[in-house]
């Protein structure tokens, strides 16, 4: 998929077949990926430091960082997908081996599914906070039995759940045994430190609108959020 990053994000938004394609390199995937897929707005050090953990937890030979367009939780507000992107190649000064991808798949089997069909000689385990696993296992988002899509999806791969706020990895553990124990030992908890634990975007973004910064972002994703004026006054 050629063409600018705005040409190439259309281009996913648009076609009625799943699609995903990579943003850093022309390069495919093979080996072992730890896959995040977030919101990025706007990517954070907490994102970086998850994707170090699940690589060490995964045996992973690299990380990627996966934003669709499309969300089954979220609209698009504050950046565009657009600069999302270039936030995330930004990151790549300080994380030089992430993969930048984009997908036009919102569930995340279907993410699955799409980077599997793409790249059939790459293996890929999910990085998750705690919420978007408790998404996961909402039955809001299947038409039919959950298990039908899960079953293939927890053959194939692996999730890294980290904690996220005040939920500890106990009660991750605990709630994985009561409402996910058909798939537990595919599910892998980590605990993120209080430093990175406490990041949000959503904070990130309400302090720059106020005109603070934050010493919660990546250099390279501050430099660029300056350059373009991100999150100011929205």
């Amino acid at each position: 998929m050629a063409g600018t990053i705005e040409e190439r994000l259309a281009e996913l938004a648009r076609s009625e077949a799943p699609a995903v394609t990579r943003f850093d390199a022309n390069e495919g995937l093979r080996g072992g990926w730890a896959v995040l897929p977030s919101a990025f707005n706007p990517p954070t050090r907490a994102h970086l430091r998850l994707l170090d953990l699940a690589e060490g937890v995964a045996g992973a030979e690299g990380s990627a960082a996966l934003l669709t367009t499309r969300n089954v939780a979220k609209g698009v507000e504050g950046a565009s997908l657009e600069d999302r992107i270039g936030m995330l190649l930004a990151t790549r000064e300080s994380q030089p081996g992430l993969a930048v991808l984009g997908a036009n798949q919102a569930r995340i089997a279907d993410q699955a599914a799409v980077l599997c069909d793409t790249w059939p000689d790459a293996s890929f385990d999910f990085v998750l906070g705690y919420d978007t696993l408790v998404r996961l296992f909402d039955q809001q988002y299947y038409t039919g039995a959950m298990e039908a899509v899960l079953d293939p999806f927890f053959e194939r791969h692996r999730v890294i759940v980290a904690t996220r706020g005040e939920v500890t990895e106990r009660e991750m553990r605990e709630w994985v045994a009561e409402q996910a124990s058909r798939y537990a030992d595919r599910i892998v908890t980590v605990a993120l430190d209080r430093e990175h634990g406490r990041i949000a975007s959503s904070e990130i973004r309400s302090r720059i609108e106020a005109g603070e910064g934050s010493d919660d972002l990546p250099e390279g994703v501050a430099e660029y959020i300056r350059e373009h004026g991100l999150y100011e006054g929205t």
